[in-house]
């Protein structure tokens, strides 16, 4: 199979790939009306009106997110050792050839040791804030924006056959600004069973 995407890499410049990244996967989440985060307005101004960017600013979700990344990749290939985990620290990004806006960053790239097949892996911290938050994550369910994301990769990568969510969940103290408890899930999902949704977010 011919891909139908390139590879860009922007070394450690986050800036620089805010500038290209198109629509990624938090944009898709927001323009379908699934981001809590982010409204389709707010993807327009980024994308459109560089004035009026939405500017991320340094959270402690965010510091922790950045630094718990590579943690979570390492900790991933020691507990799925049957992949060959391709982590890069630097931003690497995905971009359709025949629909440049439509673009992916993923935290890694996977071979299946087994059979060779190819995938992709996402990684996740997550504050659980309040019991709205909790009810999204509630009997293992994975929430609708994390979905769409994970979808994002499949319609940009075209010889991505599954992907692999890896995501921390922290419960906080608010008394302490400490986390009282944590609780590791993973999330698999092939091509072939979400194959109406993709062409649907496409």
């Amino acid at each position: 199979m011919e891909n139908n995407y390139k590879i860009e890499y922007y070394k450690k410049d986050k800036n620089e790939w805010l500038k290209h990244r198109g629509f990624g996967g938090s944009s898709v989440s927001a323009l379908i009306g699934c981001s809590p985060y982010l409204t389709p307005i707010d993807i327009y101004c980024s994308h459109f009106n560089p004035s009026n960017d939405v500017k991320e600013k340094d959270t402690q979700s965010t510091i922790y997110g950045k630094n718990a990344e590579k943690l979570l990749a390492n900790l991933f290939a020691l507990n799925f050792p049957y992949y060959d985990v391709d982590y890069n620290e630097e931003i690497r990004m995905m971009r359709r050839i025949d629909e440049p806006m439509l673009t992916y960053t993923p935290d890694g790239l996977l071979t299946d040791k087994r059979d060779g097949r190819l995938g992709f892996l996402e990684i996740k911290t997550h504050i659980v804030k309040d019991q709205e938050d909790y009810d999204m994550w509630a009997n293992n369910q994975l929430p609708q924006n994390y979905y769409s994301q994970l979808l994002q990769g499949f319609v940009v990568m075209n010889d991505k056959e599954f992907c692999e969510l890896f995501v921390i969940l922290n419960w906080i103290d608010y008394e302490t600004n400490s986390f009282y408890k944590s609780e590791l899930r993973h999330y698999h999902l092939e091509r072939k069973n979400c194959e109406k949704d993709i062409e649907y977010l496409e």
